[in-house]
């Protein structure tokens, strides 16, 4: 994984940063003993959920286009593409899901512990690739369909199976994120 410097990934930071802020409240609430702890951890989950979501509706959005393009494939009677392209909706719809409504706040990010600068990186390396993993999926997508509108049939199974190692790899990346989330994956 590269270094984070991808401006969807910063954008994101910021605005779950400014979601989570709590305005004059949180101001106030600075100064009451022991809330500031509290604060810290509810802030990792909001700002955790805040990510969650843009994720999953990322996703939801590719989704979409493959559902268009599966629907030209079938009015194209490609075959020997179907069978592939049901198991990579179907995944891609788990992965949707696992993302949107996964717990927050794990133990490991929810204890009294301070996370380190370092946990965070990896966390945000993490998002990085899956926010790049949606996006190279949409990329192929966007080309696959030019070429079916160009009336180019041939490569349909090579961008259905390129598609489906994407998904596949989206789907690691972001268990291996739970796993870290919940402090048994390094």
């Amino acid at each position: 994984m590269g270094k984070v410097t991808d401006d969807i990934a910063k954008r994101i930071r910021k605005k779950a940063a400014k979601d989570i802020k709590g305005g004059f409240f949180g101001k106030i609430t600075h100064y009451i003993p022991g809330w500031h702890g509290y604060q810290e951890k509810e802030e990792r989950r909001a700002a955790d959920k805040v990510l969650r979501e843009f994720l999953a509706d990322q996703l939801r959005l590719v989704k979409q286009d493959l559902e268009k393009l599966q629907g030209m494939m079938v009015d194209y009677n490609l075959t020997k593409t179907f069978e592939t392209f049901d198991r990579m909706l179907a995944l891609t719809d788990k992965i949707e899901s696992a993302i949107r409504y996964a717990d927050y706040g794990y133990s490991s990010w929810g204890s009294k512990e301070k996370i380190g600068s370092k946990s965070l990186d990896r966390m945000y390396e993490f998002d990085a690739v899956i926010i790049d993993d949606i996006g190279a999926i949409n990329d192929v997508a966007e080309e696959f369909t030019d070429k079916m509108n160009q009336g180019k049939f041939d490569d349909a199974w090579n961008y259905t199976y390129r598609m489906w190692q994407i998904v596949q790899r989206l789907e690691e990346k972001w268990n291996q994120r739970e796993g870290f989330m919940k402090g048994y994956q390094e």
